[in-house]
């Protein structure tokens, strides 16, 4: 006889798996520098010799932000999988926009005399 829990435990796991991954952590990924940016950019003033530094903690904040956010899903078993596919997909993708980044930079570089 089978487990009817165990199926479920299964499909659970592997919606955890492919949603995490192709889809809440592709979009942390991206929302949360851009949030990051905004209310860092927002909260900046123009008027003393400090202006930029909400900008820096917004930045670095919305790029640390994808990693952390997915942490506490890896306590918990039944949560584990969408915590394991959510910071593989975040990692991921930040990985993918930042070679796509240095290939820009690259390509905007290069002198064409």
């Amino acid at each position: 006889m089978s487990d009817p829990t165990g199926s479920s435990n299964k499909t659970n796991k592997t919606l955890g798996y492919v949603l995490g991954g192709l889809v809440i952590g592709p979009a942390l990924a991206v929302l949360c520098p851009v949030v990051g940016i905004w209310i860092g950019g927002t909260a900046s003033s123009y008027g003393d010799e400090y202006s930029d530094t909400p900008f820096a903690i917004g930045l670095i904040a919305g790029l640390v932000a994808p990693l952390l956010i997915p942490v506490p899903f890896l306590f918990h078993r039944n949560t584990r999988p969408w915590g394991v596919g959510t910071l593989i997909g975040a990692a991921l993708t930040m990985i993918v926009l930042g070679g796509i980044c240095a290939g820009f930079i690259y390509l905007l570089s290069e002198s064409t005399y």
